[in-house]
């Protein structure tokens, strides 16, 4: 596994043959594939490296697989994904931070979801606001977003809605380069004849008609001040969000150290911190 970067090209967004259009289950686990993925998920297996090797050994029967997680459904690829692999192959995966988002939700409600990357949260916090409620999920990688439109319509979700943009704190245009080791870890590069726009994140929700926010979840691999602190300058009365989960990364694992300042001033506590995120609630 290597951590370098790479320009991201019209390959890393074309679906295989067939990926869309097989109806769900068509790529159920072969007898295989469902004991080495019974065998993780009830051993060390789904962790560190173990995991990255029992998936690709999964991947090399034969992808794509079709997997459910928390009633939702999800087509896994195969190619680099941490997130992919979680849902593969651990029943818990990010547990705690979904339970904690979907206290704050009820029938009816919004959760905004920044980094959605292939639905591990946009999908049963969809189910938990209901029909009537609604989950904004917006990711920069349209190969990410294309394989999340395959999981809402495979759920029989209706009420999630897919952004193709990133966030920042002013309008612009990006390019994306991606990690050679995990094809949902993007860096963007700002440029004048970039293919993918920039918009802060209170201009999105303005046209998107959001007037109520119950939760936000936010993993934007360290654009997270660029994207919350404007928003959060002039957010008041029901776009302020009960509850919030954010990747951590500011020093020494921390948060970061903007949005820790804007969540102080409206009057966040800082409930706890899984292994990647810190989650807060006003």
């Amino acid at each position: 596994m290597t951590n370098t970067f790479r320009p991201m090209t019209a390959n890393d967004t074309d679906l295989p043959a067939g990926y869309a259009k097989a109806p769900w289950g068509r790529y159920r686990p072969r007898f295989f594939q469902g004991l080495l993925i019974g065998l993780a998920r009830n051993s060390f297996l789904h962790r560190g490296h173990m995991r990255y090797w029992i998936t690709l050994l999964i991947a090399r029967l034969g992808t794509p697989v079709d997997v459910e997680f928390r009633g939702c459904r999800y087509r896994i690829e195969g190619r680099n994904n941490l997130m992919e692999y979680g849902l593969l192959l651990h029943p818990g995966y990010n547990t705690e931070e979904i339970d904690f988002l979907s206290g704050a939700l009820s029938e009816g409600g919004t959760l905004v979801d920044i980094g959605a990357n292939i639905g591990l949260y946009s999908l049963p916090l969809a189910q938990a606001v209901g029909p009537t409620g609604r989950v904004i999920a917006i990711d920069a990688n349209a190969a990410i977003l294309a394989r999340l439109a395959v999981n809402v319509a495979a759920s029989g979700l209706s009420n999630v809605t897919q952004l193709h943009t990133a966030v920042g704190d002013h309008v612009g245009m990006v390019d994306l380069s991606i990690r050679s080791d995990d094809l949902s870890i993007v860096a963007v590069q700002e440029s004048a004849t970039g293919s993918i726009p920039m918009r802060p994140l209170a201009d999105i929700l303005a046209a998107e008609g959001v007037t109520r926010i119950d939760a936000l979840k936010i993993d934007i691999e360290g654009h997270e001040d660029a994207a919350l602190v404007p928003f959060f300058a002039t957010a008041s009365g029901d776009m302020l969000p009960r509850r919030i989960s954010i990747e951590r990364g500011g020093p020494d694992g921390g948060d970061y150290e903007g949005c820790a300042a804007a969540f102080a001033r409206h009057g966040y506590r800082l409930i706890g911190r899984t292994r990647s995120n810190s989650l807060y609630e006003r």
